[in-house]
């Protein structure tokens, strides 16, 4: 019933089309045949036979030959059927005018002067203009058409592209967030196994790392702050976890003003800095240099790895890396720089960041 009513909705602006270029094809030619006379009957009249030649013609160019070859930039094809059409247009309109003429001389009613000042030349400039006024208008409707249906593919494009970043953003993070959660609980078992009175600590910077995770995160940017404080707290963490057995060199900017970054680039650097540089036998060492200036972030990370980890390639080196580097591109497109490397023992990570980014997704 729903594709009845819109085939019949599509059929009556069809034919309303067709009578309102047909109106305006006989108003043409009654003015145009009668402007040098004072009685427009006979122009009417003469119109009504040209009528169908001229219908035909915009019908054939607005509907088929321009559609067809001249929008499919099939330039030749259309140069040779349009030279066809007009060929046997011409002869229909000979034809049509030859009746016309034979019809209104039969009418006793009708002035004769309207005969001898008319040729065929006139008349067939008379149609051609119609057609050519008709395929104007109606190639303009249909490339204003096409306009707005690339306007809106490409609109949807984009609103495509953009669901499919955050939809990956969403996927990096949800692999982060464990990621992270199961080696700091593995800090706090460690702690509550061996009855530390830092276990109550341990816990409380643990509630404000997720807290910072789970409701943080969800913005497209945090002050550079806030990831610098957690930074601060992760390595509070694993000091009560390592003791001895760690050495942290951190050095942080003295005062922020306001630079912002995307939620948890940092932290997870520096959490695979741990589960790598990690050592049962050896000292583990990890240095930190975080530096803001001329509008870039510069973030420094240098930790010592295990020996067993040396023959390991430098994307195997944890989750964090690879995902870091994915949402660094989708975040900030041309605007970072991220290396990291294993040189003489240890691991360097080196990102640089404009803060006047990140891209909103």
């Amino acid at each position: 019933m729903e594709i009845n009513k819109r085939l019949l909705i599509q059929i009556s602006k069809k034919l309303l089309e067709q009578i309102s270029i047909c109106l305006g094809a006989l108003l043409f030619f009654t003015f145009y045949f009668g402007i040098t006379i004072s009685n427009l009957a006979p122009a009417f009249t003469f119109g009504i036979f040209l009528l169908p030649v001229t219908m035909g013609m915009v019908n054939v160019f607005s509907f088929y030959l321009i559609p067809e070859y001249l929008y499919k930039q099939k330039y030749f094809l259309f140069a040779l059927y349009t030279i066809y059409t007009l060929i046997i247009s011409f002869f229909f309109i000979a034809l049509s005018s030859f009746y016309g003429f034979i019809f209104i001389n039969s009418l006793d009613t009708i002035d004769k002067g309207f005969m001898m000042s008319k040729n065929l030349y006139l008349i067939i400039i008379g149609v051609y203009l119609i057609v050519l006024l008709t395929s104007l208008f109606s190639a303009y409707r249909e490339s204003y058409k096409i306009h707005l249906r690339n306007q809106e593919l490409q609109y949807e494009l984009v609103n495509g592209e953009l669901q499919l970043k955050q939809d990956e953003l969403s996927y990096l993070k949800m692999q982060i967030h464990p990621h992270f959660l199961f080696n700091t609980l593995n800090t706090i078992y460690g702690s509550a196994i061996a009855k530390s009175n830092e276990t109550p600590e341990l816990i409380l910077k643990l509630s404000n790392l997720l807290d910072y995770i789970l409701y943080q995160t969800k913005k497209s940017v945090v002050p550079l702050q806030d990831e610098v404080d957690h930074l601060k707290d992760y390595l509070d963490l694993e000091k009560l976890r390592h003791v001895e057995k760690l050495k942290i060199d951190a050095t942080f900017p003295q005062q922020l003003t306001g630079e912002l970054i995307a939620p948890m680039l940092l932290l997870p650097l520096l959490e695979n800095s741990f589960k790598h540089g990690k050592s049962q036998a050896n000292e583990a060492f990890v240095e930190l240099r975080i530096e803001v200036g001329e509008g870039n972030i510069n973030f420094f990370l240098k930790n010592t790895f295990e020996k067993t980890d040396h023959k390991e390639s430098l994307e195997s080196s944890g989750i964090g890396l690879q995902n870091i580097q994915k949402r660094l591109d989708l975040l900030y497109p041309n605007a970072h720089l991220f290396t990291f490397e294993k040189v003489k023992g240890y691991f360097v990570v080196n990102l640089q960041i404009q803060t006047n980014q990140p891209k909103s997704v």
